[in-house]
């Protein structure tokens, strides 16, 4: 049964890969979906952009360099990979589960032990790498039951309505970001001796400000919420999921990071930032190819710091005028053509 396409806007490269991708994922082998997300990949930077240039900013200072249009393909093949991950998980979780999966038994002990521990619950925190929900499905398959914090609008669109279902199909429970109830339902989770998810590497508001700590060669913006409940007794478990391959994906969640008091007011909170961030960043810098945030974000804090100190690849953005109108539309046009 065909599924009718998501409204396009003039520029949204997003709603046409989504249509795209769930229009070929049915069909198309769950193994074969990442070399396929690759040429989707391809399309989209084979002309200017505005998200093949945020792409470019940050693998660029990812790797501590200036990206290559492959590595930049990468970094948007993660991405589109995820979408499929998404379509896979609401319509057939069995068969989106069906993969080889690389998980130490120690990672998953790791949590039990934390849980048995914690005087209030755990949060695992994740960057924007790899199939993170394939990770959370698999969390949820081996008895962990967890909460998601996400990122919605206040009035869905379709699209953002299709990616709260795909999340929703891991297993967890989603919590809202940015919701007056927010708070609350993350501490009751907690309190419960819960498990919450959460995507720690980017602070998704311009309302609140953040923590300031240092990575990637610079000043950055970091969510206060793992400090905070941190203090509460709440241990935090950094963690990471690799990019899907045609052969499956890894897995891994590493010791909590411990939170030390001090008088001094706010150091406690920046110290256990800083930590948390490096581990964090760290699984970024060492699997580029699996950072796949291309999506605007407020106040960015990786526009901030190419305006520091990287103005060379802001020059390099500046002389590729952005299309994103041709863009959407070579996407729609291959996926009637060179893609099926």
């Amino acid at each position: 049964m065909t599924q009718q396409a998501f409204p396009r806007g003039p520029n949204d490269i997003q709603a046409a890969v989504v249509n795209l991708v769930r229009r070929l994922a049915p069909s198309v082998p769950v193994a074969h979906q990442p070399g396929l997300a690759g040429r989707i990949a391809e399309v989209i930077a084979s002309r200017p952009s505005t998200m093949a240039n945020d792409m470019f900013l940050r693998q660029s200072l990812i790797r501590g360099g200036t990206a290559t249009r492959a590595q930049v393909v990468d970094g948007l093949a993660a991405w589109v990979t995820v979408l499929f991950d998404i379509d896979n998980l609401q319509h057939d979780r069995r068969r989106a589960l069906d993969l080889k999966v690389d998980m130490p038994d120690e990672a998953l002990d790791r949590l039990a032990r934390a849980l048995s521990r914690s005087c209030n619950g755990c949060i695992v925190a994740v960057p924007h790498i790899g199939g993170i929900e394939l990770f959370a499905s698999h969390l949820k398959d081996r008895g962990f039951d967890f909460s998601f914090v996400y990122t919605i609008g206040n009035e869905p669109t379709p699209l953002e309505q299709w990616i709260y279902r795909g999340r929703s199909a891991t297993g967890g429970t989603p919590i809202a970001f940015g919701r007056p109830s927010t708070g609350f339902e993350i501490a009751k989770v907690l309190r419960g001796n819960g498990i919450v998810l959460m995507v720690v590497d980017v602070y998704p508001t311009a309302k609140y400000s953040g923590i300031r700590i240092s990575i990637h060669g610079d000043a950055f913006n970091y969510p206060p919420g793992p400090a905070r409940l941190a203090e509460t007794g709440t241990l935090v478990l950094p963690a990471f999921a690799s990019r899907r391959d045609a052969q499956g994906f890894s897995m891994s969640i590493l010791d909590p990071i411990d939170y030390r008091p001090s008088p001094v007011l706010h150091e406690a909170a920046t110290d256990f930032s800083q930590r948390l961030a490096s581990r964090t960043a760290g699984f970024s810098a060492e699997r580029p190819e699996s950072y796949w945030l291309w999506h605007p974000i407020p106040n960015d804090p990786y526009l901030a710091i190419a305006r520091r100190k990287r103005p060379d690849l802001l020059e390099l953005v500046a002389a590729q005028l952005p299309d994103d109108e041709a863009v959407a539309v070579a996407v729609e046009e291959a996926g009637t053509s060179s893609l099926t």
